[in-house]
């Protein structure tokens, strides 16, 4: 490497990594003061197949969250955990989360804002993979609308 280029490994590094330590999953900031009742309601990401709903009285259920992948086959999903339970708010290194309790299973979540927008995320796998689900809150409405048909 010429010393240009060292110079600028140098002086980027620190940026680089001070920047990645801003965001999360899928490179969105971690939301702040999140109260339980902004996070009532059914959540859904298509893309990994899950859905949670959470009641205000802390009950949650569960349908198709993943929790293992396997390195062999691309990171492909291998189990997946559904079920009925509770929720809560918990803080894990300074950031709150939202867990998840299903049986003897705690899957903890990451809160993100995107635009004002509050998200749910998981990590499923190792973190270095960069396998996230990133749950949307459904809009009432959308709930009891019928879903069109994608051609």
């Amino acid at each position: 490497m010429d010393s240009r280029a060292g110079k600028w490994a140098l002086i980027l590094a620190p940026v680089v990594l001070s920047v990645s330590a801003c965001v999360g999953g899928g490179g969105y900031p971690p939301a702040k003061n999140v109260h339980e009742s902004q996070l009532v309601g059914t959540w859904r990401a298509r893309k990994c197949g899950t859905t949670v709903t959470l009641q205000p009285d802390g009950s949650a259920s569960a349908t198709g969250i993943p929790t293992d992948t396997d390195m062999e086959l691309d990171s492909k999903v291998t189990q997946r955990l559904s079920g009925d339970g509770t929720w809560g708010i918990d803080e894990f290194r300074g950031e709150q989360q939202l867990e998840v309790v299903v049986g003897n299973e705690h899957i903890p979540f990451d809160l993100y804002r995107n635009k004002g927008r509050l998200l749910v995320g998981l990590t499923v796998g190792d973190p270095d993979d960069m396998n996230w689900c990133i749950l949307t809150r459904q809009s009432k409405t959308a709930a009891h609308t019928p879903t069109a048909v994608q051609q």
